[in-house]
């Protein structure tokens, strides 16, 4: 038993010392105050599932464009494609006397945004010309829009995670280069239509098996670039870039066929953490969620003389190795109420107090030996609702936070144990008050 005192709490693999919370006067009248002990119930029965996320989303807002893939036993594969258009500038090459200048190059130039996943081994980027330019529209995950056959330029690089701004080039095919350059001088490329008419926009596609992804930035930092030279004595060296500034979107697609979850077809299905090696999975990008039910906890066996709630976390620990792996698991997750239909309800109200939402950020024990991490969830006020029958003891739905979901954010997956694992799993960890 614990006596009524300012406890330290080692939880999710953080050092969280708090000072007991909650209702400590429920039950006073007839209970001394200097009889309360505090009595820790660590085996609340939970059920867990993955669950489908609503797959479609805007992904044309974003600054970024995302091109890789994900296969693995469990979750089956997703794959990332992204596409440009490229916006005309006007400059004083249009229509000028070719003789006057010389072409050097034309450079695709790509931002470098983030890299996810395998960074280990090479990863091949195909650029395909697109059919058609780009609409001015919002395009979505499942958007779709036709290109060649044959991919433009194909090059092999390694990814780096922390690349910062660092610019990928590729150099596109010297006669296609050449005969831009001479419509652009010859004036036959003189505004926004006739330059879509031969840069109608680029599909990008990753080749690699490996578990990777790539996030491209958008803006003046990508682009094409020309290249070229005056021929007078002088030999003026200039460039000119058509950046990447205007529509663009992500494709994502999920093939669960032959994987663990081929039985998510409909957003009602629901895939026992039994039937997942012990495990559930939170995965925007890949339209998986996690859904957890306490079954038992309106009906929970209370210590004799229960005089309150002290506190209640749900402690979440993903199944993970390494920090080094390159494979961040999202940096917030978030706890809400569900139905039947497996729909985002309202969030939960986290705290003593219900004071604020149940988001909880990723956390790990930066001293310990081996990888100890966690998402701790403050459920005091919640819990003690469902134990007093005050609220319905509704399932819930564990995802990203609404509203936060970029495509960085997508692609990062997490895998979550369940309450039947010896380490990695849920829990919900209540601290009752009671007398002697």
């Amino acid at each position: 038993m614990y006596k009524l005192s300012c406890i330290g709490l080692l939880l999710s693999g953080a050092l969280l010392a708090a000072c007991q919370s909650g209702d400590l006067d429920v039950g006073q009248a007839v209970i001394s105050p200097f009889e309360l002990q505090i009595q820790p119930i660590d085996s609340v029965t939970i059920q867990t599932a993955t669950v489908l996320e609503p797959d479609t989303f805007v992904t044309s807002s974003d600054e970024n464009i995302l091109v890789g893939q994900w296969t693995d036993a469990q979750t089956g594969r997703l794959l990332a494609r992204g596409f440009t258009s490229v916006d005309y500038v006007a400059s004083e090459l249009a229509g000028t006397t070719p003789t006057g200048l010389r072409l050097d190059s034309l450079v695709l130039e790509l931002g470098y945004a983030f890299a996810y996943g395998d960074t280990a081994t090479s990863f091949d980027l195909a650029v395909y010309p697109l059919r058609e330019p780009l609409a001015s529209s919002v395009y979505y995950n499942s958007s779709s829009v036709g290109y060649a056959a044959t991919p433009l330029l194909q090059k092999t690089i390694l990814l780096r995670p922390n690349s910062g701004t660092q610019q990928l080039r590729l150099r596109l095919p010297d006669a296609l280069a050449q005969s831009f350059f001479d419509k652009l001088t010859g004036g036959a490329i003189r505004d926004a239509t006739t330059f879509g008419e031969f840069w109608p926009g680029f599909a990008f596609t990753g080749q690699s098996a490996a578990n990777s992804f790539v996030g491209f930035t958008t803006g003046t930092v990508s682009g094409l670039r020309l290249y070229y030279h005056a021929t007078d004595i002088n030999r003026t060296a200039s460039s000119l870039q058509f950046p990447i500034t205007a529509a663009h979107f992500s494709q994502l697609l999920n093939q669960r066929s032959g994987s663990a979850l081929q039985a998510l077809q409909n957003r009602t299905d629901i895939v026992s953490s039994t039937q997942t090696n012990a495990s559930t999975y939170v995965a925007v990008g890949a339209a998986l969620r996690t859904r957890i039910e306490f079954p038992y906890l309106g009906t929970l066996d209370k210590p004799e003389q229960f005089a309150g709630l002290n506190s209640a976390m749900l402690v979440v620990e993903p199944i993970r190795r390494d920090l080094r792996d390159n494979m961040p698991p999202p940096a917030q997750l978030a706890l809400y109420q569900t139905n039947s239909q497996n729909e985002l309800l309202s969030i939960v109200a986290g705290g003593s107090a219900g004071e604020t939402p149940a988001v909880a950020s990723y956390a790990y024990d930066p001293t310990a030996l081996e990888l100890v991490d966690a998402y701790s969830f403050d459920l005091t006020q919640y819990v003690n609702q469902i134990i007093r029958h005050e609220t319905t003891n509704r399932p819930l739905l564990l995802t990203v936070p609404a509203g936060s979901a970029d495509l960085q954010t997508l692609v990062r997956r997490i895998t979550l144990g369940n309450g039947q694992r010896t380490t990695d799993r849920i829990r919900l960890r209540l601290f009752m008050t009671s007398g002697t």
